[in-house]
C-alpha cells in the first residue's frame, strides 16, 4: 500500500508519478515514458524507478503490457479512491503534527526550560 510519508526513494518517486496522474499530466489510458526515460528525468538509477513503477503496478494504477510498455489505468474510480485515501493520510499526518505541539505554551512564564 502506498504511504504518503514513506521515506524510501522509490516510494517518493511513485508518489510523484501518482501526483502527475492525478493532475492530468499522465492521463488514464495513456502510455508512460520508458523506465530509462523516467529515471533520467528524475535523476535516479533505472532500478530505483523500476521499483517505483512496480509499486504503482501493485496498486493497479499502472498496467504493464509486455510488448508496448506501461499505461495508466482507465479505472477512474480506483484513481479517485486512491487520491482520497492519500489526502486522508496527508490530513491525518497534518493533524498529528499540529497536536504534537504542546498547547500549554501560553503559560510559559510558569515553566522552566
Amino acid at each position: 500500500m502506498l504511504r504518503y510519508n514513506n521515506t524510501k526513494r522509490y516510494n517518493q518517486l511513485a508518489m510523484g508519478l501518482l501526483k502527475k496522474i492525478f493532475n492530468g499530466y499522465y492521463k488514464p489510458g495513456r502510455k508512460l515514458p520508458s523506465t530509462r526515460e523516467l529515471a533520467k528525468q528524475a535523476g535516479v538509477n533505472p532500478n530505483t524507478m523500476q521499483r517505483a513503477l512496480q509499486v504503482l503496478q501493485n496498486e493497479k494504477v499502472l498496467i504493464k503490457q509486455s510488448t508496448t510498455g506501461r499505461y495508466v489505468t482507465t479505472n477512474t474510480q480506483l484513481l479517485s479512491d486512491l487520491r482520497n485515501e492519500i489526502l486522508e493520510q496527508i490530513k491525518q499526518n497534518y493533524q498529528n503534527e499540529i497536536s504534537s505541539y504542546d498547547n500549554s505554551f501560553e503559560n510559559v512564564e510558569n515553566k522552566q526550560f
